[in-house]
Parts: C-alpha cells; sequence; structure tokens
C-alpha cells in the first residue's frame, strides 16, 4: 500500500511539472511574438523608442513583481514587456541591417538558439547541482554593469569585446541555472511566469551580447 501512494505521489509530481514545463515554454514562445511585434512599433517610432523601452520594461518588471499572484494581469504584464523588449530590440537590429550586416544578425540569432539549446539541454540532464552558480553569476552580472558604464567613457574596441564575452558566458550561465531551476520547480501560473520572465531575459541579453561581439568582428572585416 505504501508503494502504491509512493508511485501516485511521484505521478502527481511529475504531472504538475509537466503541466510547468509546457506553460513556460508556452508563454516564451507568445512573448516572442509580442517582442517581434514591439520591433515593428520601435522602428516606426524611431530613436525615441528606446527611451520608452527602457521605461516601459522597467515598469512592467516592477508592476509584474507586485501582481505576480493575479492571474491575468501578470500575463498582461509579461506580454508588455515583451513588447517594450522588441522596441529596442527592432532598432538595434535595424542599425545592423543599415550597416549592410543583415548576416550577422541571422549569424547572431542561429548561435543563439542553438547555443541555448545545448546549455538547457545540459542543465535538464547533468546531475549536478547548479543551484551554487546564483552568487557568482550575480556577482559577475554587478561588475558587468560597472563595466559597461565605465565603457561609455572609454570607447574602446577591446574592452567592448571583453565585456561583450563576459555578458555572453554570465547570460549563458543564467540560461543553465534557468533551465534547472525549471526542471525542479513544481507550481501553478505565478511560477511559470517568473520563470518565463528570467529566461526570456537570459536569452535577450545572450543574444544581445553575441551580436555586439559578431558586429565588432564583422565591423573589423570591413
Amino acid at each position: 500500500m505504501q508503494n502504491y501512494y509512493d508511485d501516485y505521489s511521484l505521478t502527481q509530481s511529475q504531472a504538475k511539472q509537466g503541466t510547468l514545463v509546457g506553460q513556460v515554454m508556452g508563454l516564451l514562445a507568445f512573448s516572442l511574438l509580442f517582442t517581434a511585434g514591439g520591433a515593428v512599433i520601435g522602428r516606426a517610432l524611431g530613436p525615441g523608442a528606446v527611451i520608452l523601452s527602457i521605461i516601459g520594461s522597467i515598469g512592467c518588471l516592477i508592476a509584474l513583481y507586485f501582481a505576480k499572484a493575479k492571474p491575468g494581469l501578470n500575463l498582461a504584464l509579461f506580454y508588455a514587456f515583451s513588447t517594450f523588449e522588441g522596441m529596442a530590440l527592432g532598432l538595434i537590429v535595424e542599425s545592423y541591417i543599415a550597416r549592410g550586416m543583415g548576416s550577422v544578425v541571422t549569424n547572431a540569432g542561429l548561435t543563439t538558439g542553438g547555443l541555448v539549446m545545448a546549455l538547457g539541454g545540459y542543465a535538464w540532464t547533468t546531475k549536478r547541482d547548479l543551484s551554487g552558480m546564483a552568487g557568482y553569476l550575480m556577482a559577475g552580472l554587478l561588475a558587468v554593469i560597472i563595466a559597461s558604464v565605465v565603457g561609455i567613457f572609454i570607447q574602446s574596441t577591446i574592452s567592448h569585446l571583453v565585456i561583450s564575452a563576459a555578458t555572453a558566458v554570465i547570460f549563458s550561465g543564467f540560461v543553465m541555472y534557468d533551465f534547472q531551476r525549471l526542471r525542479q520547480a513544481q507550481g501553478g501560473m505565478t511560477d511559470a511566469v517568473w520563470l518565463a520572465v528570467s529566461i526570456y531575459l537570459d536569452i535577450f541579453n545572450l543574444f544581445l551580447a553575441i551580436l555586439r561581439i559578431f558586429g565588432i568582428f564583422g565591423s573589423s572585416d570591413d
């Protein structure tokens, strides 16, 4: 009888986990549509969309924190956040295309997709506990943010390349960390939204870092 209840409990746990994974992947898939829509809006509005994107994205994240347990509203805020992020992305991509570097954007997108699949697959199958990475990743992210601010005043291609490479490494770590969190998580839509936001940001920032790296090498080839 005890074995029966143990098996039942395991089955229920696996079912909840499977549902959560499906919810997160579904949210991410829909968020790409809103990101694409935001990119179109951003290109239509022009450079001013960058400020709107920054303010809107931060505002949505703050609002989402307070509305994380409110079904419907948390979804709307997540998709609004995706739209605002897309506005900035549209302008960034357009700047590369305008310089004749459309292939750089394509290669960065393909590389990001392949890397996320590889890193996510490793995090999903490894028996190693990756939770200990959190502190190091946050420290690395803080260091990169500070270096990026300093880099604004130091216009050096080498420094930009180093910062971009460090950013790519850090968000590669975040991809593994968050995918393992997803594998171990068991919750409802509230958890699904937060996990989707985390993974979205991981992929978004990883793509931008790789795009900058490819862009630097592409510019040097010219």
